[in-house]
C-alpha cells in the first residue's frame, strides 16, 4: 500500500492518517454492527416474550403453590420454566398419573 500511495502523489504524512482513518472506520463499523445485532435480538425477544407457543395468545402469570407458572389466556395452555416442573412435582410427591412424569423429566 505504501508504494501504491506514494505513485499517487501522498507523501509519509498523508499515508500515517489514511491508515488511521480506515482503522477508525473499522472500529466503528464494527461497534454498530455489535449494536445493531443487539438491537435485533432485543426485537425477537419483545416479539415473542410472553407469548403462547401454541396459539400466540398472551401468557399470564399464576402462582400456584409458591410457583409462578405461565398460563394462556386464550387456550388456557400451561407452560413451565426451566425447572418449574421438578419443584412442583417434589412439593406435591404425586402418587398415580403424576409420578410418571416425575420419571420423564428428572435428569
Amino acid at each position: 500500500m505504501e508504494l501504491d500511495m506514494r505513485k499517487q502523489g501522498y507523501n509519509q504524512e498523508e499515508e500515517y492518517f489514511f491508515k488511521k482513518n480506515q482503522e477508525l472506520i473499522e472500529k466503528m463499523r464494527k461497534e454498530r454492527d455489535s449494536h445493531r445485532a443487539e438491537e435485533e435480538a432485543l426485537a425477537r425477544k419483545n416479539t415473542h416474550w410472553m407469548k403462547c407457543p401454541k396459539c400466540g395468545s398472551d401468557l399470564q402469570e399464576v402462582e400456584h403453590l409458591g410457583i409462578k407458572i405461565d398460563r394462556c389466556s386464550n387456550c388456557s395452555g400451561v407452560f413451565f420454566d426451566n425447572g418449574e416442573l421438578e419443584i412442583l412435582l417434589q412439593a406435591q410427591e404425586p402418587k398415580g398419573f403424576l409420578s410418571g412424569f416425575r420419571k420423564v423429566f428428572k435428569k
